[in-house]
C-alpha cells in the first residue's frame, strides 16, 4: 500500500534536480521528512519493488531510482514545478 506523505515543494524540486538518477538515505529522509532509519528502509523496500516491476536498475545498490521514488510518493514533479513557479510569480509563499 502506498503511503503518500506531505512534502515541501522546494525540497522536492531541489532533490529531483540535484540527484536526477539516484537518491540515498539522506535525500529520502529529507524528502519524506523522516528521521528513523527503519522508516527509510521501509520506503526503500517499496521503491525497490516498483523498480523491479519496471526493470529499473541503479549504479549504487544502496540507492534507489529518483523518478521511481517520486512515483511511489505520488509526486508529479511537473505539476509541482508549475505550481511552485506560479506561486513565486504571484509573490505567495510555498507551504511545507
Amino acid at each position: 500500500m502506498k503511503k503518500r506523505r506531505p512534502f515541501n515543494a522546494e525540497t522536492a524540486l531541489r532533490i529531483y534536480y540535484a540527484y536526477p538518477n539516484e537518491i540515498g538515505n539522506p535525500e529520502l529522509k529529507e524528502l519524506f521528512d523522516v528521521s528513523a532509519n527503519s522508516t527509510v528502509l521501509s520506503i526503500k523496500k517499496e521503491v525497490r519493488k516498483l523498480m523491479i516491476e519496471k526493470g529499473v536498475k541503479v549504479w549504487n545498490p544502496q540507492n534507489v531510482d529518483t523518478k521511481t521514488t517520486y512515483e511511489y510518493a505520488g509526486i508529479d514533479i511537473a505539476a509541482v514545478e508549475r505550481s511552485y513557479l506560479k506561486m513565486k510569480k504571484l509573490g505567495l509563499e510555498a507551504q511545507a
